[in-house]
């Protein structure tokens, strides 16, 4: 069998340990909730999956990994801890069964903008 390395997002039991509060519709915590969920992508090394690197990096992309599978596993751990740290009514706005982890994260902030530019926030 071959040297498997244990990935560390693989290892987050529960994701409201590390991001303790409920993002809900009012977006009120939303600066708090998005930085919160950014450290912890970095510590878990899977930033990538919510901002793309910048162009002059020269990281390969991330869908060009060496390891589709695991990088597909990957991105549907971080859509998890995005969906397991909204409210139900938030998730029901924004939830697409095809999405990437981007997608949703992208879509979850435009979401809130657009209540904040209708004044609700």
């Amino acid at each position: 069998m071959a040297d498997q390395k244990i990935h560390p997002a693989t290892l987050v039991p529960n994701i409201k340990t590390f991001i303790p509060i409920v993002l809900d519709y009012s977006g009120t915590l939303y600066n708090t909730w998005s930085t919160l969920f950014q450290l912890h992508c970095r510590t878990n090394l899977v930033i990538d999956h919510i901002i793309p690197p910048v162009a002059s990096d020269k990281q390969k992309a991330p869908e060009s990994s060496s390891d589709p599978d695991m990088w597909q596993r990957l991105d549907n751990i971080v859509r998890q801890w995005i969906y397991n740290t909204i409210s139900i009514d938030l998730l029901d706005s924004i939830i697409d069964p095809n999405d990437k982890a981007i997608d949703a994260w992208k879509r979850l902030q435009n979401f809130l903008l657009k209540i904040c530019y209708a004044g609700r926030i």
